[in-house]
Parts: structure tokens; sequence; C-alpha cells
């Protein structure tokens, strides 16, 4: 009798142990790394971490001496820049360091945030993820976009951040998504004409121009 009342308890455990371990429970992207420095390495993977690399949970990471470092998370668009040799374990929505100087910490509005969070990623082939098609944009929303990015782009020269990439960011990835792909490419020009010696820039080329392509591609 026993034996016939466990036979329901141990097929929920496996059943629950199966979905915990599938992939629609894999753990989410919690943060963005928006800017990097130096020489980074992610507990349990090889190669190095680069820019614009997206990092989840519980991801412990090794900044080497004169490494810095910046992180955009997803959840509540709080933005970390963490500069010297150490360890920051990305949590949920902050990070947890060990032997850094306290980060410099600024907020970025959630509706730049939701777009960063659209950053293609390169899968193990190289090849850059291809977002979802937003549903047919209108020249409005087009025009908000590239206000916002104009705008985005004026405060971060007035104070002294030219070399901040996040309007870029977050005009590339709105863009793309909407499936605008000559305003993407005219951005990838640009950028490689004006910013054609920033590593961070090249890289960030680079990423674009391979979704670019793959968007291109699965059009056909």
């Amino acid at each position: 009798m026993i034996k016939m009342m466990m036979r329901p308890v141990l097929g929920l455990m496996a059943l629950a142990l199966l979905l915990f371990n599938s992939p629609a429970f894999a753990a989410a992207d919690a943060a963005l790394v928006t800017s990097l420095a130096g020489k980074v390495s992610r507990a349990g993977a090889e190669g190095q971490v680069d820019a614009f690399v997206k990092l989840k949970a519980g991801d412990v990471l090794t900044l080497a001496k004169d490494t810095k470092i910046q992180l955009t998370y997803f959840e509540n668009g709080r933005q970390e820049s963490w500069a010297g040799a150490g360890k920051l374990e990305v949590g949920a929505s902050e990070s947890k360091a060990t032997g850094l100087p306290a980060a410099q910490v600024k907020q970025v509005p959630m509706v730049i945030v939701k777009q960063l969070a659209r950053t293609p990623s390169l899968d193990s082939q190289g090849r850059a993820g291809v977002m979802r098609l937003r549903a047919i944009p209108t020249p409005d929303a087009i025009a908000r976009m590239e206000d916002t990015y104009k705008q985005m782009r004026a405060e971060s020269d007035k104070s002294g951040g030219k070399d901040d990439l996040n309007p870029e960011l977050y005009l590339l990835a709105g863009m793309l998504e909407m499936r605008q792909l000559e305003r993407v490419e005219q951005l990838l020009a640009d950028m490689k004409k004006d910013r054609g010696n920033d590593p961070e820039a090249k890289l960030l080329v680079s990423l674009y121009g391979k979704a670019l392509k793959d968007v291109r591609a699965a059009a056909k």
C-alpha cells in the first residue's frame, strides 16, 4: 500500500526535477557589461569576459589590476562602475564585491534598460542572436527613438562621457528590433569613422555587423 502511495510522489518529484533542469528554468540574464577596459575572467568559463556580454546572477568575475568595468542591471536599471583588482559576484539586481573599492552607481531609466537588454549575444558558433521582430513600427516610434538617442548623446557629451556607448547601444538595439537595417548600417559606418581607434566601439560594430548579417540571412 505504501509503495503504491509513494509512486505518484516520486513521479511528481522526478517531473519537478526535470522541469527545474529544463531550458525554460535556466537562469535569466541579469546584467550587461556596458563598458570594459582591462582583463576580466568568469569562474567556470573559458577565455576573458568581453564588453557587451550578458551576465547571470551567480556569475563570479575576477578583475585584474587596473581593470575598469561597468555593469547595467536589467531588473532595476542600476549601473555600477568598478575599478581595480578583486572579485565581483553578480546578483539579481546588484553586485557583491570582494577586495574592490566602492562602485560608482547611477540609475539608468528603464525605457533605456529595456533596449540595452535586447543587445544581441554571440552563440557558440559566433552568430549573433536575432531578436524577435517588433510589430511594424510607425514613423512616430522611430522618431521618438531617434530623439531619445540624440538627448542621451548630448547629455553624455556634456558630462564628459564622449566614450560612453550607452546611447549607441540603445539606438542599435531599437533599430535592429524594428528592422531599420539601413539605419543600423549607417550608425555602424559612423562609429567606424568617428571611433575607429576605440576598441569597445570596434567590438560593438563587429557584434552588430554579425547581427545585421544574420537578420538579412534569416529574411531570405
